[in-house]
């Protein structure tokens, strides 16, 4: 039996924090601040649905006050004495056991017990649920053993007695759940499976005035786990950790080999977290390595030293020497350690957690939020944040406080690490250099033959490596692969193709890979680690894994270090293919046991190659090889002893190599692409040329496959086998053995499979004469011999036909043409013609037509030959009433698979047994004929005889596997008792498809063609036009990516509204962001997504405010402030069913699973094909998961699953969906035609060339309803009333026998039908917006008594309080815009109306004040009119998403003995502030954190210093930082602006210099003196709004500080608007191409809208008698051209209205008229200069971008450097084009020659 779901997978995130005494005076004030911290963060944990917490706790310094009193020894001191904690066995019988086993350890070691007691408890503290899953804690306190001097002695005599509990307590099963808590002189845990706010009423000891402490840390847990094991809720015994160790795996590899190497052994309990792990591990550093506690934390996890610059010196050599040996703990981390004496706490690399410190004269505390305890002001001395790579410690023993540098510095001079490092390492670049002519290919078979040697075929070169050569880049694709999945391609060869990349979502962040690249490396070390080494050998650095074949030579030959080479060959038997499956096996055997001797020889590296291959030797597959050596190396625990290099022919794509890394290679060298270079060129540079292209192109894509699972190193990746078996069968006994880490869901092709595929490519390589021999599969565009395409030829032709046929849901039947003007609801027509939603009763009558009953049939009869999804291979029951031959009964035996079902049902059969005699009882009774083919199938197997009516059977062997899986089925019912159509289209939705992936057309059309039916329709990301809010054209579905296009507040408050979707992952590239190119960003996109018209949009992969599961729960908090359902969009990845348990817990409302064969505009080739799961599996998983936590009935299971038929659903639904999407298929019913080339030129106008466009919603509506009447029909058959009815009933699919299926499917664990486990009242995590409802009534007497302004005194705010301000923002815009009347309107003095109709308030209209500490998300959403004053403390995301208004965030002061203005940390905003606003002003008096303006896209901002990555992504809006600030400022800035105050001038260089040019605003420039301006009514505003000395200070002495302020221009600015710079940027072709048709597009465009309007052109002024040379008249003869053109080709078209056919060609922009426009707009501009057309673009450009800014939904923009950008642009541009003739007068003089000719031709 298989698994998908593992309830014992679990991913946890959490809060964390210390507090401690400076004074190191122990206290009992210190836990009742602990308490108030662990209250205000209920959020950052998670709870069953039972209520029970994921688990919470405390670690603090014992307390020696308490324990004199508990133990009534008041000598009792500390360091003398120390507590154990222990949980006893889960079994209570065994706890007599447990409890001698201790006392034994405690006698062998000496250690006297002075007192055994149960820590008391408060069982009211917590329910009952809860109260029944808690485990007790047994407590012994013991003493100093006799002769002990010193605490380091005590302190070994306890881990020794530590060690001898835990061997047995972790490998004895009867001890299992036997756990110390922590067993220590200076600290003790107490925790358990508690929500936060309970653990200190729980625990009683912690609220006994008695007990007094100096220091404590504390955390709580939100486990994507309903049940996680409470042995691993934290904090553990040193340490207690927020984030997800990606290298987990590899981890616990290297303390098995360091323990191994010391003969010794590392025990691991079932279970363990990565977390517990870690904890371990740090365990072993301080005692086994006798490292401090700081130390040890360092080398554990590194800052980002590699590309920064900051780190030198000593420090940088002791950095790199670390990580020589230092098996890295990467992935995002916030960690806290204590061990009784240092307290202090750690970020990881890239600060993927939030860490806040505070510090009064008597505290000092670092949490994951501010203001969890309530400090007075008065009492303040500091207010901080560690930053990424950051660390603090407060030493006790020294009473200092110390922070990153000087811990640094303080390690750094502990050890000559320079010396060290030097004697340990080398660099590839010290090496003697090769030459690439030196490196030889055999030359014993061609080059082609090599090539299918090595198992390539024509699409590895076509669309992953010639690529690559070409210009450095993997190729774009679109639309998904499509290809069938593995287990139905028999033709592929090769192994990457069995595995897909992992990718992190929810509980782990993917990284940018591009953005983030310095805090990630493609550095390896090769060869023995340091700590494995005689100090005889170096290690060899090298700066890529990707080695050139000079490079490879450049190792070989060093003698500075052992390198061995061995073939990684096999002697092929050609005549029999079945005897190299044992031959590959010896051949690999054999690899392995020379690697073996040659590592124990002292081998440093080792070269595994296929190189060799000729006739009789063929290429063991190599990812076979490297895996098969590292488990090996693994098992003999010398895998650090030595390293692995693939000299390989087998990698020619990033997957292919990211696949060799990542089962343990340390680097590759491609042979192929080396062989390749060499057909294409003879020439050495041109061959080294193409070799860095490659590098380029490999090592960027290497670093995104990294980036995907959160990765930032390669040696974090490799050897991590960070994949999830993609068909592949790895319970097959011997690949089981080399891929142990790897789970096989369904099975797949095994061991037999991938030797036969070897031994095949290499005999067909036999005879490849040349290029042209080498296969064509058909692996991405479909081909008739090949394997089933999802949206094949018959598919796309049969979706085509039904676009043609008419309609038939109308009252009357339709004629399907198109109609010459867009109706409108309050047309006639519009309702007639069937644009309207259908009502109910409409839905429910429809006919099917005939095409879909047609494209049903084609497509169901092209499945059965060439499936094309693994549901195809999963029939519903056998109808046995519908069997009346022996032949329709050998169906039903020979059809169906016995192997890889659960069972086999049938439908009008029943079965009855016992032992090996069956009964069977046909409804139809026709048992002869099924007598007569079991016995024909089975032969002497069975036995078959009527008797009685009846068959009765005695089976054996296969017969009886047969018999025992038939199950009987319902039999058919009336279709009359089926659910009606309409109840069904409303579990229909449309995918996400964003305005911008779109046309705008092709966009709406998929909305109201599914609103037309009742199904949901989804926005995308990107926006929506506010004219369709409300309308039969909005989306129901609106959704939130990652980069947050298109959301504002308006957004969210549209009535048609139903669901928000945040889309965490999709499909077709999961863990991978996306990009807008740069061609596709015309002036609407830029104005719904507030970008700049042609400079590319980029959705990083990371919601930059959702690194874990609670960041989740919080963006679900923000979504719910539309008063919506909330939908998160998940990919099938493994463990999605964990992840989706705690998707639930976080407050979702939908689930959407994606498969990996999801479409999308555009992204590289490797990620489509080899990255995520098949959809089913993911299906069944989440619905599996769900069931079994109690939280199936909370949640909507949406399947996104390349649904097509009325089959499709109804197997959906059977895997356990509630609710199906269709993306492709919508689009097919737009009349895409599959062409694949979405990103570059679409055929049907979809997505590219809108005057391509003929769809039609009602097509997609049609084929809603039609659907719904197929699904209704399959119900009937198969005897249910309706698709929830049918949820979950697995048994109903059975796996059937193909000759197309590779290997063995399995499908116990998909098809496992479970129990859908209810709870009686259970506790969900529900959105609370108590505060903002309470600002309502305010509102309401604001507009009834017509109000100019009011002041809401808003409540004491707290961490609890979260997204304050969102939802009232969105009610205010949603009550403003849809519920107030016009005369309400008119009548009051503060509500405006803007010229796209929008309804606003007036600037200040409401002011709200708060105070204290604000939750995260305060002012997300913050509309127009609205100001928010708040005077303290904020956490994450203040003002994300923010549309207007105003957010001031006020100091709430400090201690009078400090001056706050100068202080150097007075943070008051957490991370990504202003994410994603489009509007608005924000002031900060005071710092904030990382990322500050990320997105930003309208909104201006004043702050007084930031951290990291200010300004990324910021596409318009201001930013004015008068603070400090970190790395990556204005990293990814394509528009806006940012001013910098900076003493020193280094932001010059420290900048994004990739993305942004910093100027000194004392420049004598017009565009500095513009800025310098803009920025002074900034400042000005912030010292009035926030009463800043600093501000004021600036402004009072402007002329001395302007000195220092520096502007940002974003480059992408400057090479899009500058005339100048465009010349250099793209050529004279491209710049006519735009030109050209920008003028035919404006032109077309202005006699349209002059028609559509009926207004005449140019405001009716027509040129006066006489006049020949004014503009009026040029424009005039310009617009007769354009017409004489529609004419010209109204005319071939055969219609008799010319004039009518002339405008619709117009209005509707027609390809053929279109392009005779370009084309005369080409002929008008040829006599410009290069020069000329540079600046005539930039003019055009720089009008659309105003046209742009004037379109932007949100006005509320006070960005006064946009406007200073457009008068700079303006002035320069028009300076320019004085020097050349006007483009209108030219363009009228081109006219006037065709006209002329045109005469002369009459």
């Amino acid at each position: 039996m298989r698994e998908l779901y593992n309830p014992n997978l679990d991913y946890s995130n959490c809060g964390v924090g210390f507090i401690t005494n400076k004074s190191s005076e122990q206290t009992h004030e210190i836990l009742q601040l602990t308490h108030q911290a662990l209250c205000k963060i209920p959020h950052r944990g998670g709870m069953s649905a039972e209520g029970i917490g994921d688990g919470a706790g405390v670690n603090f310094d014992i307390s020696e006050n308490f324990y004199r009193i508990l133990t009534g020894n008041t000598n009792l001191k500390k360091g003398e004495f120390g507590v154990a904690n222990f949980f006893y066995p889960i079994e209570t019988s065994e706890h007599v056991k447990a409890e001698k086993l201790i006392k034994e350890a405690f006698r062998k070691h000496t250690i006297p017990v002075l007192l055994w007691r149960d820590v008391e408890v408060n069982k009211q503290a917590v329910n009952k649920a809860s109260q029944e899953a808690q485990l007790a804690i047994r407590q012994v306190v013991f003493g100093r053993p006799f002769g002990i001097e010193n605490q380091k002695q005590f302190d070994a005599v306890i881990n020794k007695a530590l060690i001898d509990i835990e061997k047995p307590a972790f490998t004895k099963p009867e001890l299992k759940g036997l756990y110390p808590l922590s067993m220590s002189s200076e600290t003790q845990v107490y925790k358990g499976r508690l929500n936060s706010f309970e653990v200190f009423p729980y625990f009683k000891d912690l609220s006994n005035p008695e007990h007094k402490v100096h220091s404590l840390f504390f955390h709580t847990r939100f486990s994507t786990n309903t049940a996680p094991n409470p042995m691993f809720a934290q904090p553990f015994r040193r340490m207690a950790h927020n984030g997800e160790l990606n290298t987990d795996k590899k981890n616990r590899l290297s303390e098995d080999a360091i323990a191994k190497s010391k003969n010794k052994t590392v025990l691991f309990p079932e279970g363990q977290s990565d977390s517990a792990r870690l904890d371990q591990t740090l365990a072993r550093r301080i005692n086994e390595d006798e490292m401090d506690i700081v130390e040890a934390v360092l080398a554990m996890m590194p800052p980002a030293w590699e590309n920064d610059s900051k780190y030198k010196g000593d420090v940088r050599d002791m950095l790199e020497y670390f990580s020589l040996y230092e098996e890295k703990n990467d992935g995002p981390a916030a960690l806290i350690f204590f061990d009784g004496k240092k307290i202090g706490a750690r970020l990881d690399r890239l600060g993927l957690r939030p860490l806040r410190t505070i510090e009064t004269h008597d505290y000092f505390a670092v949490m994951s939020e501010a203001g969890q305890i309530d400090f007075k002001p008065e009492k303040v001395i500091n207010r901080g944040r560690i930053e990424a790579g950051g660390m603090v410690v407060y030493n006790h023993d020294t009473k200092q406080l110390f922070e990153s540098k000087n811990i640094l510095t303080k390690l750094s001079e502990a050890k000559n690490y320079t010396e060290l490092l030097k004697n340990s390492h080398v660099h590839i670049t010290e090496l003697p250099e090769t030459d690439i002519s030196e490196y030889n290919i055999p030359e014993k078979t061609s080059t082609p033959a090599r090539h299918v040697a090595y198992s390539m075929n024509q699409e590895s070169f076509k669309f992953f490596l010639d690529p690559m050569l070409q210009d450095g880049k993997e190729k774009i694709s679109a639309m998904g692969f499509g290809l069938a999945p593995n287990a139905l391609e028999p033709n592929e060869g090769g192994m990457s193709r069995y595995f897909s990349q992992r990718f992190a979502q929810v509980t782990n962040p993917p990284l940018d890979s591009i953005r983030e690249a310095d805090g990630m490396t493609l550095r390896v070390a090769l060869g023995r680690k340091p700590n494995f080494s005689d100090g005889t050998t170096k290690q060899l650095i090298i700066e890529s894994p990707i080695l050139q074949p000079q490079q490879l030579l450049q190792i070989s030959k060093f003698e500075g270090i052992k390198v061995a080479t061995l073939d990684g060959l096999f002697k092929i038997d050609s005549e029999k293919n079945e005897n190299n499956k044992g031959i590959i096996k010896e051949a690999i055997a054999s690899v392995c046991d020379e690697v073996e001797k040659l590592v124990k020889t002292g081998t440093d590296i080792v070269i595994l190659s296929d190189k060799n291959i000729c006739k009789d030797n063929a290429a063991i597959p190599i990812i076979l090889l490297v895996s098969a050596v590292n488990q090996r190396l693994i098992a003999t625990g010398m895998r650090f002893f030595t390293s692995i290099i693939a000299e390989t022919g087998q990698a020619v794509s990033t997957h292919d190599t990211a696949c060799i890394l990542g089962f343990g290679a340390s680097a590759v060298c491609p042979l192929t692409v080396y062989s390749r270079i060499l057909e294409l060129t003879q020439d050495k540079n041109e061959i080294l040329g193409k070799l860095a292209y490659y590098q380029k192109a490999i090592e960027k894509a290497l670093m995104k496959t990294m980036g995907k699972f959160g990765l930032c190193t390669a040696e974090s990746y490799i050897g991590g086998e960070f994949f999830e078996s993609n068909f592949l069968d790895t319970k097959d006994p011997y690949l089981k053995t080399i891929f142990p880490n790897v789970l096989s869901p369904i099975g797949g092709s095994s061991f037999t499979e991938i030797a036969n595929s070897a031994s095949e490519w290499h005999v067909k390589s036999l005879h490849i004469q040349g290029e042209e021999d080498i296969p064509f599969l058909g692996l991405f565009k479909e081909r008739s011999e090949g394997s089933g395409h999802s949206y094949g030829a018959t598919a796309v032709r049969e979706f085509v036909k039904m676009t043609e046929e008419d309609f038939t849901y109308t009252d009357t039947p339709t004629e399907n043409k198109a109609i010459s003007e867009e109706l409108t609801p309050n047309d006639p027509g519009f309702k007639l013609l069937g644009f309207d939603k259908r009502k109910p009763e409409q839905i429910d009558k429809h006919v099917i037509t005939a095409a879909y009953r047609t494209f049903v049939k084609e497509v169901y009869q092209e499945r059965d030959t060439r499936p094309s999804a693994i549901r195809d291979v999963l029939i519903l029951p056998f109808n046995a009433n519908d069997a009346h031959s022996k032949e329709d009964f050998s169906i039903l035996l020979n059809k169906f698979n016995t192997v890889g079902n659960i069972s086999i049902s049938v439908q009008g059969l029943k079965v009855s047994h016992k032992k090996n005699k069956f009964i069977v009882t046909l409804a139809n009774e026709k048992y002869s004929p099924l007598a007569h083919a079991l016995n024909e199938k089975f032969k002497s197997d069975i036995e078959a005889k009527i008797k009685e009516d009846k068959l009765h059977i005695i089976a054996s062997g296969a017969a009886k596997t047969f018999m025992d899986l038939l199950s009987k089925q319902r039999s058919p019912i009336d279709i009359k008792k089926v659910q009606p159509a309409h109840k069904i289209t409303e579990m229909f939705s449309s995918g996400a498809m964003s305005h911008g992936a779109l046309v705008a057309k092709a966009h709406q059309a998929v909305a109201q063609g599914a609103n037309i039916a009742g199904a949901l329709s989804n926005s995308g990301e990107g926006g929506e036009q506010s004219f369709r809010y409300n309308s039969i054209k909005a989306s129901k579905i609106k959704q939130f990516a990652s980069g947050r296009f298109g959301v504002w507040t308006g957004y969210v408050a549209d009535p048609s509204l139903q669901e928000i979707e945040i889309k965490i992952a999709q499909g077709a590239k999961p863990g991978e962001g996306g990009q807008l190119p740069s061609k596709k960003v015309n002036v609407e996109i830029a104005a719904s997504r507030s970008g700049t018209p042609g400079v590319e949009l980029v959705s990083p992969p990371p919601h930059h405010d959702t690194y874990s599961i609670e960041d989740l729960a919080q963006l679900i908090h923000d979504a719910k402030c539309a008063r919506v359902k909330v939908i998160v969009k998940l990919v099938s990845s493994e463990g999605v069913g964990t992840i989706a348990v705690g998707v639930a817990k976080a407050g979702a409302d939908v689930i959407n699973i994606a498969g990996n064969t999801g479409g999308t505009g555009a992204a590289q080739v490797t990620s489509l094909k080899n990255a995520g799961r098949i959809a089913e599996i993911g299906i069944s998983e989440v619905h599996q998961a769900l069931s079994e936590n109690g939280l199936r009935d909370k949640v909507v299971l949406r399947c996104s699953n390349a649904h097509q038929t009325g089959l499709d659903v109804v197997k959906s639904a059977i895997m356990g969906g509630d609710s199906f999407e269709f993306g492709t298929t919508a689009l097919m019913m737009l009349k895409c035609v599959m062409a694949k080339n979405c990103n570059i030129k679409c055929p049907a106008g979809l997505t590219t060339n809108p005057e391509l466009y003929e769809g039609d919603p009602r097509a997609l509506a049609q084929y809603f309803i039609n659907l719904a009447h197929e699904v209704r029909e399959i119900l009937a058959s198969i005897g249910f009333t309706s698709l929830q009815k049918v949820r979950g009933k697995t048994q109903l699919l059975n796996l059937i026998n193909h000759s197309a299926m590779l290997g063995q499917l399995d499908m116990s664990g998909l098809l496992r039908e479970v129990e859908v486990i209810k709870i009686d009242k259970p506790v969900y995590l529900e959105a609370n917006f108590d505060t903002d409802d309470s600002y309502l009534p305010h509102f309401s007497d604001f507009l009834k008594n017509k109000k100019e302004r009011i002041l809401i005194d808003g409540p004491r705010l707290n961490n609890n309080n979260k997204t304050t301000g969102g939802q009232f923002s969105v009610d205010v815009e949603r009550i403003l815009n849809y519920q107030l009347d016009e005369n309400q309107i008119k009548e009051h003095p503060s509500i405006y109306t803007l010229h796209n109709g929008r309804k606003v308030l007036a600037a200040d209209s409401i002011t709200i004040k708060t105070n204290n500490s604000a939750g995260q998300s305060f002012g997300a959403f913050n509309n127009s009119g609205i100001t928010l004053v708040h005077r303290g403390t904020c956490n994450d995301g203040v003002g994300k998403a923010c549309s207007g208004g105003i957010i001031v965030v006020k100091n709430p002061g400090f201690s009078p003995k400090v001056y706050s203005e100068k202080l150097e940390n007075n943070v008051l905003v957490g991370n990504f502030a202003l994410f994603g606003a489009t509007g608005g002003e924000l002031f900060v008096h005071g710092q904030a954190g990382d990322r500050f303006g990320v997105r930003n896209s309208g909104a201006v901002s004043v702050v007084e210093g930031v951290g990291d990555f200010c300004c990324e992504y910021m596409t318009n809006g201001s930013i004015v930082n008068i603070g400090g600030y970190g790395k990556g400022f204005g990293n990814g800035m394509s528009g806006g602006n940012a001013y910098q105050y900076d003493l020193t001038g280094a932001i010059v260089d420290s900048c994004a210099q990739d993305s942004i040019e910093m100027y000194k605003i004392t420049e004598d420039t017009e565009l500095a003196k513009g800025h310098e301006e803009a920025l002074k009514v900034h400042l000005e505003k912030h010292y009035r709004r926030t009463g800043s000395k600093k501000a004021k200070e600036f402004i009072e002495h402007w002329k001395e500080n302007r000195k220092y302020f520096y502007f940002a221009i974003p480059k992408s600015l400057s090479n899009y608007h500058k005339g100048e710079n465009i010349a250099g940027e793209i050529s004279r072709k491209q710049m006519i191409e735009e030109m050209s048709v920008s003028i035919a597009r404006k032109q077309s465009k202005l006699i349209s809208e002059a028609y559509d309007k009926e207004q005449p052109l140019f405001d009716g002024q027509v040129p006066v008698v006489g006049e020949v040379d004014s503009s009026l008249v040029s424009d005039y003869s310009i617009i007769a051209g354009v017409w004489n053109r529609a004419i010209e080709n109204a005319k071939k078209t055969g219609e008799l209205n010319i004039e009518k056919t002339a405008r619709k060609l117009i209005t509707t922009q027609e390809k053929k008229f279109m392009e005779s426009l370009y084309r005369d707009m080409k002929d008008a501009l040829v006599d410009f200069s290069d020069e000329a057309l540079a600046h005539l673009l930039a003019n055009k450009r720089v009008e659309d971008y105003k046209e742009a800014n004037s379109k932007r939904e949100v006005a509320d923009t006070n960005a006064l450097g946009s406007f200073v950008w457009i008068l700079e642009c303006d002035r320069v541009n028009s300076k320019h084009l004085e020097n050349y003739n006007s483009l209108e007068e030219e363009i009228a003089a081109y006219y006037l020659t065709v006209f002329i000719k045109t005469l002369s031709t009459i």
